[in-house]
């Protein structure tokens, strides 16, 4: 494997999601670290390893019911099993990415899809509380404990993983139903503002202005034509601050985790146990 080929498959896979979206008249913009890339370096961060884009929620809920591609897959965590995001994953159905090894799931090369929800500004604090709440309650019941560490593991992290086995995991089913039915709740509501409810962001980092996403402007993204949101600057602005200046190169990593990576081939959360058994004798 190699960046350039990792790199080429990420860009096939946003072109598929593209070419779906038009094709069923899909709204979508670039979102987070992704737009940065669009405007200042014509495509991905250098080192960056993904693609983040935002769907308003009628959107994304009829990406969720569409037909897509031969080759590609949409990913939830009402669909995988170990998921632990809300978001969708618009997923390369052969290569294999497993990114944290306490959450055992495998994607391909993917593009993260991030609902877009209306809610009340005076509301959108207490909303995306009770949403962490729920989503953290539900990541407590899938995430798995790494035995190989556990004598080497501290007083905490050993009650910790007590506590998920005994406790959340028994009611991972329970804490599915509450966050699936919390979702739906909240993507009712109607407001001024738009919100991202999974997200390592602030508060006030990821609720919008709506009239930010009222119009689109074209970019180009690694050959590509993508939509960033009309209100681009502002936004990303909001998010990160002087956006343009690019961070001290001891600062210049994805910050994502990549526990195994394939882009060539698919493997299933087994066949990867069984290479990385394998890899280390």
């Amino acid at each position: 494997m190699t960046d350039t080929l990792y790199r080429r498959k990420i860009v096939n896979t946003l072109e598929a999601f593209s070419s779906l979206c038009e094709r069923e008249g899909f709204r979508w913009f670039m979102a987070f670290g992704s737009a940065i890339g669009a405007v200042r370096h014509g495509g991905i961060i250098p080192w960056d390893d993904d693609v983040d884009v935002y769907m308003p929620r009628e959107d994304f809920n009829k990406l969720l019911a569409a037909k897509v591609p031969e080759g590609f897959e949409v990913l939830t965590y009402r669909t995988t099993p170990g998921l632990p995001f809300s978001y969708a994953k618009f997923s390369d159905t052969t290569s294999t990415i497993w990114e944290m090894k306490k959450y055992p799931f495998v994607t391909g090369t993917f593009v993260d899809v991030f609902p877009l929800d209306s809610v009340p500004s005076d509301k959108a604090q207490a909303y995306r509380k009770v949403f962490s709440k729920r989503l953290y309650a539900y990541k407590k019941g899938i995430r798995r404990t790494d035995f190989s560490s556990w004598a080497a593991s501290g007083l905490h992290d050993k009650l910790v993983a007590i506590r998920d086995i005994f406790w959340y995991r028994p009611l991972k089913r329970l804490n599915m139903a509450r966050l699936k039915t919390l979702e739906e709740k909240l993507s009712t509501q109607s407001g001024d503002k738009y919100i991202v409810y999974d997200n390592i962001y602030s508060d006030a980092k990821v609720l919008y202005d709506k009239e930010l996403f009222s119009g689109v402007q074209v970019a180009d993204f690694e050959g590509l034509k993508v939509p960033l949101p009309s209100g681009n600057d502002a936004l990303l602005t909001q998010i990160y601050g002087d956006y343009m200046t690019p961070p001290p190169e001891d600062k210049r990593t994805s910050g994502h985790q990549s526990y195994y990576i394939n882009v060539e081939e698919r493997y299933s959360v087994g066949e990867v146990r069984k290479l990385k058994k394998e890899a280390a004798k």
